[in-house]
């Protein structure tokens, strides 16, 4: 008994920790064209910038892009 409560348990676990990885998974390209967003964070490209903007849609937020290149500049004179 005590032996199927532990694998029960396990398999509990496991299919927990899948399903919260494999939601959060999300491919890109390594390729460089930044994206600013709403939120101020600078993305390295569309793709990671989609990739944050379903979690936020998951979460009933908003997620838009603000402007193409960096959110911050900083000039050096």
């Amino acid at each position: 008994m005590k032996y199927l409560i532990f694998v029960v348990l396990l398999g509990l676990l496991v299919t927990l920790f899948v399903g919260s990885t494999e939601a959060s998974f999300c491919p890109c390209n390594l390729r460089k064209a930044e994206v600013c967003g709403s939120n101020g964070v600078t993305y390295k490209n569309r793709c990671e910038f989609e990739c944050s903007q379903r979690e936020y849609k998951k979460l009933g937020r908003i997620l838009n892009v603000r402007k193409q290149g960096p959110c911050f500049q900083i000039k050096w004179n």
